[in-house]
């Protein structure tokens, strides 16, 4: 868990020489000045002989600060923050006051914010935030008027989502043609055995559920259900692990269960019964077996299998995979005139653009996609021409009747009593055929002309039946001669 400014965590530091155990569950020797940790991600570097500038108790500060933070937090974010102050010591030790930095102070803070362009000012606030971790753990390294002045630091936020907003033709979202391009080349792939079913069923996952490459490492078989319906129809669901980042939370440790398309489902089941033979020629239990098995050497991890994740590929191996099956796409945009540049983030992008143009809520897509935060979702709802098209035809049916009712021209078929159109059925009865929207004399011959006009609005079926009888008795003696 993130800590709260001035807070600090119950962790073991770097300095007592002891083996220590990451939030993911590893352990890693905190005694060396370089560490390969590992996680779900493949292995971790932290390297404290390369902090430029940098005296050595400094140095031995960051190195018991990110000890702690790993103990705390996902291991991404201790990379993050280490290589922040990587840049921040190097921009210390080489402006014109250059110095060996052997504490940080408020009036660094300022000083880097100072000579950040308008358009780099964001850096400021990322590395507040890299500062305030720091100052949780309770290393050495903060003076403490840094340390009281951090959380009431004024910074600027970083503008997110630029290619999803401009559409941007090389990493923004698909659009419809391209999108429909992509499918065709994946299945014309799997038909002439370009892709073989592992491969092809990782593609549909990643298009369809726009998981990240790791959520979709860690799915086992035992995640996919199938049941039936009293029809005899299938259901079919599949766990997906849930990813909350910079929260600390380890995978498979919540999931969301995310209900399949027949099609999507019988080819998740092919897959499953195809890793299940695998694993068992492994001598893995069948049910613990990867969905998609690393069966390559060089990808099987020995931390990982640790974990229960035996035969799984680490997130970054199978992005890396995912990455090279895409690239096999020779697709071509019409708006660039060039193969589509494709990755797994571009998916996940035209995902959330897809799902909000079938009017989806900002919650409902962050779920979907496993966002920590709504906000990050908000960019794929902004208005777009199509958005305002649908909005329009959403809004038309309610507003036009209002519309209508301010202009004067409001007709109500049933109650109005005005407008109405009136057939001379016979001598004895008279039947209403529908009212008129106009509310002014045309002169046309009613209630025939009528039914040409786009005032009309017909409310007696009876009436209109008995009209175009008399209609057709009138006109049958001439057809007739």
């Amino acid at each position: 868990m993130t800590p709260e400014p001035g807070q600090q965590l119950a962790v073991t530091p770097a300095s007592s020489g002891r083996t220590l155990r990451t939030i993911d569950g590893h352990t890693f020797d905190s005694t060396p000045d370089f560490w390969a940790v590992p996680t779900h991600s493949g292995p971790a570097s932290f390297n404290f002989t390369n902090l430029h500038g940098a005296s050595a108790k400094l140095r031995g500060g960051i190195k018991d600060a990110c000890a702690a933070m790993l103990q705390a937090i996902a291991p991404e974010r201790a990379m993050k923050a280490i290589s922040a102050y990587r840049v921040f010591i190097r921009f210390l030790s080489r402006g014109p006051e250059g110095r060996e930095v052997d504490e940080i102070t408020i009036r660094d803070v300022l000083r880097f914010g100072e000579t950040l362009s308008k358009r780099q000012r964001y850096q400021l606030r990322r590395l507040k935030e890299q500062l305030i971790l720091w100052s949780g753990t309770g290393a050495y390294g903060l003076t403490s008027d840094l340390r009281k002045m951090l959380p009431k630091l004024a910074t600027e936020t970083h503008e997110i989502g630029a290619a999803v907003r401009t559409m941007d033709p090389d990493s923004g979202p698909l659009t419809d043609l391209e999108y429909e391009a992509v499918i065709s080349a994946m299945r014309k792939g799997f038909a002439t055995g370009a892709f073989s079913l592992a491969e092809y069923t990782l593609l549909v996952l990643a298009l369809t559920l726009a998981a990240r490459p790791l959520q979709l490492a860690m799915i086992k078989t035992k995640d996919f259900s199938e049941t039936k319906r009293q029809d005899g129809s299938s259901i079919f669901i599949l766990q997906v692990t849930r990813l909350k980042q910079g929260k600390g939370i380890r995978p498979r440790t919540l999931f969301r269960p995310r209900e399949l398309a027949a099609g999507v489902g019988e080819l998740v089941c092919a897959q499953c019964e195809s890793s299940k033979a695998w694993a068992t020629g492994q001598g893995i239990d069948p049910e613990e077996a990867p969905l998609f098995p690393s069966t390559g050497a060089a990808h099987r991890s020995v931390e990982l299998a640790d974990l229960g994740l035996e035969g799984h590929f680490s997130g970054k191996n199978l992005s890396e995979k995912l990455t090279r099956l895409l690239s096999k796409f020779d697709v071509q945009s019409p708006r660039t005139g060039r193969a589509i540049n494709l990755f797994p983030t571009r998916l996940r992008r035209t995902f959330g653009t897809r799902a909000a143009a079938e009017g989806l809520s900002a919650s409902i897509i962050a779920d979907l996609m496993d966002h920590s935060w709504v906000d990050s979702s908000l960019i794929y709802i902004e208005t777009r021409p199509e958005m305002m098209e649908r909005i329009d035809k959403a809004l038309a049916l309610k507003i036009a009747p209002l519309a209508q009712a301010f202009a004067g021209t409001l007709v109500r078929r049933e109650d109005s009593s005005t407008g109405r159109i009136i057939h001379f059925a016979t001598e004895e009865s008279l039947e209403r055929v529908g009212g008129c929207g106009k509310f002014s004399f045309c002169g046309l011959a009613a209630p025939l002309a009528c039914y040409t006009c786009s005032y009309f609005h017909p409310s007696s079926i009876h009436g209109s039946t008995l009209l175009m009888r008399s209609c057709w008795i009138s006109c049958w003696p001439s057809v007739r001669n």
